[in-house]
């Protein structure tokens, strides 16, 4: 993986107000161009993005209604709670609780922000660090509010009815995997040349089907729980990728509060003076041209004058 040669916020904006190399949910829209007005960022996610969007946004909506209203997905809870029969291998009963510990922000958050720092670091710039911290934060409040609201009970209790002050739906452990695979995706996208995204997204995904069997091996979520956290966790990072595109053009046109604020994390970079670093690095005619422009005072050219008066 090579990072690309701008420093800065990484891959320019394509002319629909979009960046042609995010894939999340997206796809390349020919040429990028180098600078695009303000006033084009209007395309916040591509079609296809807004499609993901509306049956992500659909389907949660059913897992919602179906618990609520006892539906078939709650049959298929207490289907299986009624056919599971409890760890009954101890050696793989101890591997399922040390690997249940993958899907806990504790564990994900400093993944996510590791390669966060680093992209941020070879971009000198914050935005994949703001980008990551705001995922987990609004993904926690999200989750922990639902959590609390919902109140669903706990799976020992053989109930899965809501309104019992149980703090079960949606999964976290299923949401903090999608938003963090999805995040490190989407900035290995948005910063590196030509990032592995398929073998990374391919490799992350046997860990989250892995960290969902676990928790139903472990019996710690219905099955209408983890499906819950997925589609919460899909959502809160089709958000997190629409901000960051709204807000792409903030450093070159930031409205004058935010202005200030770049100014004093992240500082222009010396400029050059005229005349001295910048002209010696021309070559050819051009270098002796501009260090002859550098000598005359005022940029004025010397005047040519005739061998014959």
């Amino acid at each position: 993986m090579s990072a690309t040669p701008r420093s800065g916020e990484g891959h320019d904006i394509g002319p629909d107000g979009c960046d042609p190399r995010h894939a999340i949910g997206g796809g390349t829209d020919g040429a990028v161009a180098a600078q695009t007005p303000p006033a084009l960022y209007r395309r916040v996610l591509t079609t296809r993005s807004r499609r993901i969007t509306v049956a992500l946004t659909v389907a949660f909506c059913y897992v919602l209604a179906d618990i609520l209203v006892e539906g078939p997905l709650t049959m298929l809870d207490e289907a299986f709670l009624r056919w599971h029969h409890g760890e009954t291998v101890p050696a793989l009963h101890d591997w399922a609780w040390a690997y249940d510990k993958m899907g806990q922000r504790s564990v994900l958050l400093p993944i996510l922000l590791v390669v966060a720092g680093f992209l941020a670091r070879r971009h000198r710039t914050w935005r994949p660090g703001v980008l990551a911290l705001a995922a987990f934060v609004i993904l926690n409040v999200v989750v922990g509010a639902m959590k609390v609201l919902i109140g669903r009970s706990e799976t020992e209790t053989g109930d899965p009815s809501v309104f019992n002050h149980g703090i079960i739906f949606p999964s976290g452990h299923s949401s903090n995997m999608v938003l963090t695979g999805g995040m490190i995706a989407y900035l290995l996208i948005r910063y590196v040349e030509r990032p592995p995204v398929k073998r990374f997204l391919l490799g992350w995904s046997v860990l989250t089907a892995l960290t969902i069997a676990t928790s139903l091996y472990l019996g710690t979520h219905w099955i209408s729980d983890l499906l819950g956290g997925v589609l919460v966790g899909g959502l809160l990072l089709q958000a997190v990728i629409a901000f960051d595109r709204k807000t792409a053009h903030v450093r070159d046109d930031p409205p004058a509060i935010v202005a200030a604020a770049i100014r004093l994390i992240e500082p222009d970079p010396p400029q050059e003076t005229e005349g001295t670093a910048g002209p010696q690095r021309l070559g050819g005619a051009a270098g002796d041209g501009a260090r002859v422009a550098a000598a005359v005072p005022d940029g004025r050219r010397p005047v040519k004058r005739s061998a014959t008066r």
